[in-house]
């Protein structure tokens, strides 16, 4: 009978987990808050699970859960794939049956890597280089610290669950920047964190470790993001050569977590000065694990074996026997025509602009070895998300049609 795991959350990497179990010989259950959902749709996925939407209420799908998890003893993992789901997870442990491995970190790692701040901290003790950063908790001293940190700086929000502008940051140039930028403090958030920007690439680098020791890591460079300042979700991403410099920060910042399990930490490289700086640390599996993957990476697998490892199930830690290949591109085809359409839509790019994204999305397209979500063995969960994009936008359209024929036509009887 195969191992079956109930994996928690829909997002790309998702879809990275599920090709990756099934193809290790587990039975892949996965978890459904909406009607439908691409995950759903790949060939990969054995069963799916309607439950409640977590965002909406925590405490109906804790109850769903535990009587899912009551109905089916065959369940041996649970695999949460994002923030929220760890979240949820980590504060109902303790109730949780004692036959199922969680797929994740400790929960006061959890704790610290969720915390921007807390994570900053931690890495300035341990003399990681990262820009000077402060805490703030109003509007005036968010203003007064800009000048003193100097422009230009980067404001974000404690933790990537707060809401703030449907950004994962602000990068603002000047004062009058900081104001268009940010008319009004963030709902929400009791403070921000306030940094000095630095330029570069961004790189991932994803791990697995036993108790602060690298068992397996892979380094990924973000060429571009599907945000023109660079601060949102890859959509070109090159495997990189380990840099010895980023790997031994890792290793001490892994040992400083006694951190068990996966995770990825980020840093910003300028290749013009050589400078490093600290970005974050997620404890959770990067959104751009395809591209580890399909250079014979497999962080999902390695992250259920380890789980398996460290609660007595198998004698040995998981290893990875493939080479290292680096110099392999893996674009994300969606997230850049949406990142495009979003843009266009409200209006941030100029004519020039959006031609030259245009050019953007053709070159990585044409220049790629492979798509982070594509498969031709399972195309169906991207091809739902075209069709839900194309449907989106076309209803937008339609209503602008709409709104602008009623205007002329209330001009016209005017």
């Amino acid at each position: 009978m195969l191992t079956k795991i109930l994996v928690l959350g829909n997002y790309r990497q998702t879809l990275t987990v599920i090709r990756s179990l099934t193809k290790a010989g587990y039975h892949v259950i996965v978890g459904r808050e909406d009607k439908r959902v691409f995950t759903q749709y790949s060939r990969y996925t054995a069963e799916v699970w309607p439950h409640p939407d977590i965002e909406k209420s925590a405490t109906d799908f804790i109850a769903a859960l535990f009587k899912f998890l009551a109905d089916r003893r065959d369940i041996s993992f649970i695999f949460p794939v994002g923030e929220s789901d760890m979240l949820c997870l980590m504060h109902c442990m303790d109730r949780l049956p004692a036959t199922i491995g969680v797929i994740m970190p400790d929960a006061e790692v959890i704790t610290t890597c969720l915390d921007k701040m807390r994570s900053y901290e931690l890495a300035a003790r341990l003399d990681i280089p990262q820009p000077p950063f402060r805490k703030i908790y109003d509007y005036p001293a968010l203003v007064a610290s800009a000048e003193e940190i100097g422009y230009p700086c980067v404001i974000k929000p404690n933790n990537s669950l707060t809401a703030f502008f449907d950004k994962k940051a602000l990068i603002v140039h000047d004062a009058v920047d900081l104001v268009r930028s940010m008319p009004v403090w963030p709902e929400g958030n009791e403070f921000v964190v306030l940094q000095r920007y630095t330029a570069g690439y961004r790189h991932n680098c994803h791990f697995v470790a036993d108790r602060g020791k690298l068992l397996a890591y892979f380094e990924q460079r973000v060429l571009r993001t599907d945000r023109r300042d660079g601060t949102g979700y890859g959509v070109d991403g090159l495997s990189f050569a380990p840099s010895p410099v980023l790997k031994t920060y890792c290793q001490t910042l892994t040992t400083a977590l006694d951190y068990s399990g996966a995770g990825c930490t980020q840093f910003i490289v300028d290749d013009q000065t050589g400078a490093v700086n600290f970005l974050e640390i997620n404890p959770r599996l990067d959104a751009g694990c395809a591209i580890p993957y399909y250079c014979g990476y497999d962080f999902p697998r390695m992250a259920v074996e380890y789980t398996a490892y460290r609660r007595g199930t198998t004698t040995t830690p998981p290893t990875n026997f493939s080479g290292y290949v680096a110099g392999r591109r893996g674009g994300w085809l969606w997230g850049d025509i949406n990142g495009w359409l979003r843009a266009m839509e409200i209006g941030n790019l100029t004519f020039t602009e959006s031609l030259g994204w245009f050019k953007q999305i053709t070159l990585t397209f044409f220049s790629s070895d492979f798509d982070l979500t594509w498969s031709w063995q399972d195309p169906l969960p991207t091809c739902y998300w075209f069709a839900s994009l194309t449907t989106t936008y076309l209803i937008r359209f339609a209503e602008k049609f709409r709104k602008k024929r009623r205007q002329l036509k209330t001009n016209r009887l005017d």
